[in-house]
């Protein structure tokens, strides 16, 4: 019995043996892989330094797409701008031209006496001549030219034909006069006779000095350029080195695109290799043209310090990213080594605290970005309301005009057109002061958000001048939304203590015009009538008004 004893304990000595065998193998076959510290740090560095490298990469090429885009709308603002410089310009001068068609002399035959007179009213305009040409295009008289002297018999350009057929304004294309060889360009009225009928045109020359000093007058940045294209796509006047390319053709891609659209942008490259950004604006009422450009090298040598900024910080962290590794590295050896001490400390009973190691980390991408955003917001909604009163600006209310009047004429719909006024607006600035007068224009803004529907639009053009666009709106509801607006803005002010009324003056599309500027002209003359017809009344503009002298 002792010797099965003994054999059954050798066989449990054995297999409690090879169990340990076991489990020393197994033990070492999970054992993991050394590896080093500082390797495992600095891979962690790039890990951490090399997607901020490439987001920044992106964020770069996203901010030049952005400037592009920017680049393209500023320079869409700015010939939108310039070209409403232009229009008012030349309506002025056409406003001049019509009231000195209606001279008495030209009816009555006094040819020599409107000479005196043309020649005196050049003293005050920066018209380079005045010429009366006859149904057959004779000039009659010409102000480079005493009365009497023998004048061209041809030359003149054949646009001005027109105007003894339709009876409308004309704006020639840059033509060279006959008489002093000239480049110039034309803008003709008719010139009614007693019974009705045109009997001549008079015309005004005007010089591409003259355009040009309009550019001139224009905010446009450094390095940019601006230029007025007639219809026939020639460069009437540019903003710098005219008398180089006046009278030459605009860039072809530029030509095709003014034939086709109204207003947009185009990359062109110039004649001397520059790629610039274009954008243009095509007048409706005198089909000439604004183009502005702008050199692309502008935005690509920001991205170019943007990207060398980026490298540069690249480096920098990396460099430091590693210093920081090796910092991390020996503070850490230096707990590991803290540790083995304290545990000799602890076998001979002396405690020993552990060392403290503190990280710090920051973020303020996203706050810059956000910081941004908001300051982008901010400037687009100030370049487009007026400070006061929150309402759209001039600017706003032109781009709304535009784009209602696209929609109406595409799908046959209406739209009608206030101009407002305040009555005795200027009564309120002398007797209570200039902050009384800002409360009025306030308080007036609100009544009309509050008179009209969500979906028209009321702006201030300057002053105590309102306009409303009344999207969908006929004669009828136009009429109805007006004495709403009389009745409300009638109304007593709260610490206003003179009456304060307003007049109106309405016009619809397409009765009373079919673009902008025929219906803010003729919602301009329906409030002269208001205005001068007792005041706190709205006028419809006439349907059809009368040729002057007719």
């Amino acid at each position: 019995m002792s010797g099965k004893s003994t054999a059954d304990g050798q066989h449990d000595s054995e297999a409690m043996a090879t169990a340990a065998c076991a489990g020393a193998h197994a033990h070492a076959a999970v054992q993991p892989r050394h590896v080093s510290l500082r390797t495992s740090l600095f891979v962690l560095v790039l890990i951490c330094v090399l997607p901020g490298v490439a987001l920044c990469a992106y964020l770069v090429l996203a901010n030049y797409q952005l400037e592009k885009r920017h680049m393209a709308s500023e320079t869409e603002r700015l010939a939108g701008q310039i070209l409403v410089e232009l229009d008012r310009e030349l309506a002025a001068m056409e406003s001049g031209l019509r009231v000195l068609a209606t001279a008495e002399q030209l009816k009555s035959g006094e040819l020599h006496r409107f000479h005196e007179i043309a020649r005196a009213a050049l003293k005050s305009q920066t018209a380079y001549a005045y010429v009366l040409i006859d149904p057959q295009g004779r000039q009659i008289l010409n102000t480079l030219r005493p009365y009497g002297t023998p004048l061209p018999a041809s030359g003149n350009p054949t646009q001005l034909a027109e105007i003894f057929e339709s009876g409308k304004t004309v704006l020639t294309d840059l033509f060279v006069t006959p008489l002093a060889g000239k480049q110039v360009i034309a803008l003709g009225v008719p010139v009614y006779g007693r019974d009705g009928t045109i009997i001549y045109t008079l015309v005004i020359g005007l010089l591409p000095e003259q355009l040009i000093q309009l550019l001139n007058r224009q905010p446009i940045p450094s390095g940019w350029l601006a230029a007025i294209i007639d219809g026939s796509g020639t460069v009437v006047a540019l903003s710098r080195d005219g008398e180089q390319f006046v009278g030459r053709k605009a860039l072809p891609d530029l030509r095709k695109r003014l034939q086709d659209d109204m207003h947009g942008s185009v990359s062109t490259t110039t004649e001397d290799g520059t790629a610039v950004t274009t954008a243009y604006a095509r007048s409706a009422r005198w089909n000439w043209s604004v183009a502005t450009g702008a050199p692309k090298t502008l935005i690509e040598a920001g991205m170019f310090r943007l990207f060398t900024g980026i490298g540069l910080a690249a480096l920098f962290f990396i460099v430091a990213g590693s210093w920081l590794a090796i910092v991390i590295t020996r503070r850490v050896l230096s707990s590991v080594e803290y540790l083995n001490d304290a545990a000799l400390a602890l076998r001979e009973g002396k405690p020993l605290a552990p060392p403290r190691i503190q990280l710090y980390e920051a973020e303020a991408v996203g706050e810059a970005i956000v910081k941004a955003s908001h300051l982008m917001a901010e400037v687009h909604h100030r370049a487009y309301h007026d400070p006061l009163t929150e309402l759209a600006n001039r600017a706003l209310f032109y781009e709304l005009l535009q784009h209602q009047l696209a929609v109406a004429e595409r799908e046959n719909g209406r739209l009608a057109v206030l101009a407002i006024d305040l009555d005795n607006f200027k009564v309120v600035n002398d007797e209570e002061g200039h902050p009384a007068g800002d409360h009025l224009l306030e308080a007036v803004a609100r009544r009309i958000e509050s008179t009209i529907r969500a979906s028209d639009a009321a702006a201030r053009m300057g002053g105590d001048e309102f306009s409303i666009l009344l999207v969908d709106a006929d004669r009828e509801s136009a009429v109805e939304t007006a004495q709403r607006l009389v009745t409300r803005l009638a109304e007593p002010y709260d610490g206003i203590r003179s009456p304060v009324s307003a007049s109106i003056g309405i016009a619809i599309y397409p009765t009373h015009g079919k673009d902008i500027c025929q219906l803010l002209e003729n919602a301009d003359r329906a409030l002269y009538v208001a205005k001068h017809g007792g005041r706190n009344a709205f006028r419809l503009a006439v349907d059809r008004p009368t040729a002057p002298g007719g």
